[in-house]
């Protein structure tokens, strides 16, 4: 699943991560900053009142007295004791419930009461005349711990609102980010799709991927003036082509007349002429592909009849048919009717059912079948043959390509080329299933409404 998420949604989760974790960061160090800072006001709070107390301490005709005038906070409790222990004064709840706490002079221990928790400090022992006292100084975490609370609540709210805020604003972020990505990937299923033209448009900056699109654009406009030498190299060969290859099938159609030819001689002219006849289907051939790659080929639609298609199809192959005694079977409705060139329709099923002949095995079965529903008309030409292995399957459609040595060499290699481009033609979409010693089936698309 990890590797077939999308990358914009990638891009949000890791900025939703990555802005959760730093936010998660910050409020860890705030909240131990202000327990700290909170923990040395505390402590300074503790200091400052015993300094307070022990400055208010007072010898008055040889008794202890404590005046207060300076009032201690009320969030401090203080108790003054002689040196054998003895209690001379206090001030709070009830601080005598630390007296099982031991005095350790000068420092600070935390102690947890009955309702609440405090920091207790106790003093040297203090010399007021020839008196020797000691003060311990309770201060309440009371406070603390409520600043710390709200603390806490604030960032249980808080994070998981930055978390989706982080998550609405990085699925932004990306989506803007990878705008001129998604232009890419559209221009690239309209290239897929045979427009070598089209082009990206350009990025609205001159970033990384304002580069990758001009980069692109340059590719593609090689790409596509290659092709179209390519294009007319074979439109140009083609044309040339024919008439050398007529003239030499037509002198050597002469040259079998004459009847004073050897029968090695006869074998050999009938040879030339039989290459001379497959290369004149091979140059009409390329010539066909070429002329529709170019849009120079009409396409006239009109109302068919599949079934009477297929019959005069059926009539065309009957001798191929009965040298390998297959039978060719086919099952659609009569009154089946499609939108399309009738010449190119009869060429498509033609070059099917012909492969389907060549690469099925003898005495075997083609099945022709048609279905329509509501979008298209579904075609299928399947046949019980040698099939085509699973490495050669995405390149049947390339000209002049051959799936194996085993396979029939008498073709011209572009008869699935041009049945290819005749669907495209029809803005419809062909396909194949094959297993190896099982057949092969071809299945076509094509809408039934057509739009120029």
């Amino acid at each position: 699943m990890k590797h077939n998420m999308r990358l914009r949604t990638k891009m949000t989760l890791w900025y939703t991560a990555f802005t959760f974790f730093i936010t998660l960061v910050f409020c860890i160090l705030l909240y131990c900053i202000v327990a700290y800072e909170l923990q040395q006001t505390l402590q300074n709070d503790a200091t400052l009142a015993m300094e307070q107390v022990i400055a208010q301490i007072e010898n008055e005709d040889g008794i202890i007295t404590f005046e207060n005038e300076v009032p201690v906070s009320s969030n401090i409790m203080f108790y003054i004791t002689e040196e054998n222990g003895s209690e001379l004064s206090a001030y709070g709840e009830d601080i005598t419930v630390f007296d099982q706490v031991p005095i350790r002079e000068n420092e600070f221990t935390t102690v947890q009461g009955d309702a609440q928790a405090w920091l207790l400090l106790d003093s040297p022992l203090v010399q007021v005349d020839h008196f020797t006292l000691r003060v311990r100084v309770a201060a309440s975490y009371a406070h603390n711990r409520q600043v710390l609370s709200i603390l806490r609540l604030l960032f249980v709210l808080g994070l998981p609102l930055m978390a989706l805020i982080a998550l609405w604003g990085g699925f932004g972020i990306a989506k803007r980010t990878l705008m001129p990505i998604r232009k890419i990937i559209t221009s690239a299923d309209i290239i897929a799709n045979g427009n070598l033209s089209e082009r990206i448009p350009p990025a609205p900056a001159k970033d990384e991927l304002g580069e990758l699109t001009d980069a692109l654009n340059g590719m593609l406009s090689s790409v596509e003036a290659a092709f179209n030498r390519e294009k007319r190299f074979s439109s140009d060969a083609s044309h040339e082509l024919r008439t050398p290859v007529a003239i030499i099938r037509a002198y050597t159609e002469t040259l079998l007349k004459e009847p004073t030819l050897t029968q090695e001689q006869r074998d050999s002219l009938q040879t030339v002429l039989t290459e001379c006849i497959r290369m004149q289907k091979i140059i009409h051939q390329l010539l066909t592909i070429t002329r529709g790659q170019e849009n120079q080929y009409p396409v006239c639609m009109e109302a068919l009849r599949l079934y009477d298609v297929i019959e005069s199809i059926a009539g065309a192959i009957q001798e191929p048919l009965k040298e390998k005694n297959m039978r060719l079977s086919f099952d659609l409705p009569a009154d089946l009717t499609l939108q399309a060139d009738q010449s190119l329709i009869t060429q498509l099923l033609l070059n099917l059912t012909e492969n389907a002949v060549k690469y099925g095995k003898t005495g075997g079965t083609i099945l022709l079948t048609a279905t329509q529903d509501t979008q298209n008309t579904i075609i299928s030409v399947k046949d019980d043959g040698i099939g085509i292995s699973p490495e050669s399957l995405p390149y049947i459609f390339d000209r002049f390509y051959r799936a194996d040595d085993s396979r029939n060499r008498s073709g011209t290699g572009l008869g699935l080329a041009i049945a290819q481009w005749i669907v495209s033609a029809h803005h419809g979409t062909i396909s194949v299933k094959s297993e190896v010693g099982i057949g092969t089936e071809f299945i076509v698309l094509l809408p039934v409404s057509y739009a120029n």
